[in-house]
């Protein structure tokens, strides 16, 4: 049974979650879209967005066990986490924006340590800096920076010195990097900065059409995302601390969502929301039906890009 396999944290499940990674991604890549072996750079594009994915899924593994979002050790929101990037498997040449979204998911670690009430100025600093670096690689990722404002609320909101520590940041990390690049004598990619976010206000309202895999895939992610909302917010025994955390990271990952298009920002916290409702699920074939659903997504959305070469 699906759920056997997945309720344990052996390296063997990690590694079959990795090797469906790969898999997924090289039949996209070599088989639907028949890119050349050959090419170098764009196979350095891959093993470099491969080895953040990678360390994606053992950050997330490890957020899940340290803060016990789940009740029992399994490996469901690295499973998870894998099946929506296959879904989404454009994502591998992305590699910013994977780098991006590993930064983000740093931060959300971060922020769930807050908890322990220690070095709480420090923390604050630490996610600042990690999300302003993500918005170095992904502008939109800076809306991010209203996770440290909202975790004031819940953490040190008495010290209004606090509240500006994300400035802090934001001047530490514009020093550095206006010290880099005057060494380097190179300028300040603003031009790209503003033609990216230009380009998504732009076209903010305009919902084209896109291709079959991709339609299905986002209405696939956005169910998922209601069952997980509807289950946390009308089942009391899913709050704590940790989950509200993630709930938060989620509405601002949706905001970002909203502006920029991109998805995986909503991944860590959908795949942590709907391990706690897959692993609280007690009929034994129901949980079973939904784990067999949820693996056939990605098969049947590769088979799609086959059949559309899309």
């Amino acid at each position: 049974m699906l759920s056997v396999r997945f309720e344990n944290t052996k390296p063997i499940t990690f590694i079959i979650v990795l090797l469906a990674l790969l898999i997924g991604d090289g039949l996209f890549q070599f088989k639907i879209l028949q890119l050349p072996l050959s090419d170098v750079s764009h196979l350095t594009v891959l093993m470099s967005t491969f080895v953040l994915l990678f360390l994606s899924l053992l950050l997330l593994h490890q957020i899940d066990r340290w803060n016990e979002l789940t009740d029992t050790k399994n490996c469901y929101s690295i499973a998870f986490f894998s099946i929506f990037v296959v879904l989404f498997p454009t994502l591998f040449d992305k590699v910013k924006l994977v780098g991006a979204n590993l930064l983000i998911i740093v931060a959300l670690w971060r922020v769930l340590t807050l908890k322990t009430g220690e070095n709480i100025p420090q923390k604050l600093f630490d996610t600042s800096l990690l999300i302003i670096c993500a918005g170095l690689l992904h502008p939109w990722a800076l809306i991010f920076l209203l996770n440290v404002w909202i975790s004031l609320l819940f953490y040190g909101a008495e010290k209004r010195r606090y509240w500006f520590i994300p400035l802090l940041a934001i001047i530490t990390v514009s020093i550095l990097l206006g010290a880099i690049l005057l060494i380097l004598q190179e300028p300040f990619p603003i031009d790209d900065f503003t033609n990216l976010i230009t380009s998504d206000i732009n076209n903010l309202l305009n919902f084209s059409s896109h291709s079959i895999p991709t339609t299905i895939a986002v209405c696939s992610l956005a169910l998922l995302l209601l069952v997980a909302l509807a289950v946390y917010y009308f089942r009391s025994v899913y709050h704590s601390i940790s989950s509200l955390v993630v709930i938060q990271f989620l509405w601002i990952g949706l905001i970002v969502v909203f502006f920029s298009k991109e998805v995986i920002y909503t991944f860590a916290p959908i795949a942590i929301l709907f391990a706690l409702y897959v692993e609280k699920i007690r009929v034994w074939w129901l949980k079973e039906i939904v784990l067999w659903s949820l693996l056939s997504m990605p098969g049947i959305g590769l088979l799609l890009h086959f059949i559309t070469k899309s």
